[in-house]
């Protein structure tokens, strides 16, 4: 029992590190999923019913909501586009074939734009921001190759 809980402690600790570089790369914020919060909260309840005097389960614990906690950020990265989710992905720009920029404007709240990042094997992915559009796509064209269109749509 306890071997696999050092194997699964040294898993999450490296997803934790994966994580923990590719969100240090980010520049521009995505909006928090604050799914991935409720779900921390129900997994530690859930731990918490479960009484342990081993270490390396506290160390999986502590591990395993951390990282289910980061799951919940995304944004523009220096190099890469982080996705949100368990084990963070992150889309290489060359990748991309389009993106749409969807301003949202809503009184007595800041200005939001949602981004839909189309990538070469048709895969969508959508982010939130809390910026302008113009903010949003002035980075993007930093970071983009040419080839990718931003192409610029409302609800």
């Amino acid at each position: 029992m306890i071997n696999w809980l050092v194997i699964l402690d040294l898993l999450f600790l490296l997803i934790l590190g994966f994580n923990l570089y590719w969100q240090a790369q980010i520049i521009v914020v995505a909006k928090y999923k604050y799914s991935s919060l409720i779900l921390t909260i129900f997994f530690a309840l859930w731990f918490w019913e479960v009484p342990q005097k081993s270490w390396t389960y506290v160390i999986l614990v502590a591990a395993f909501l951390t990282v289910t906690l980061m799951q919940g950020s995304g944004g523009i990265g220096k190099s890469r586009l982080v996705t949100r989710g368990l084990f963070t992905s992150t889309i290489s720009y060359a990748q991309l074939t389009h993106v749409t920029l969807i301003p949202v404007q809503i009184p007595t709240v800041k200005p939001q734009v949602v981004t839909v990042f189309t990538t070469l094997k048709q895969r969508n992915v959508q982010l939130t921001f809390n910026r302008s559009f113009e903010e949003v796509q002035t980075e993007l064209r930093k970071l983009l190759p040419e080839k990718v269109k931003i192409e610029i749509a409302s609800l």
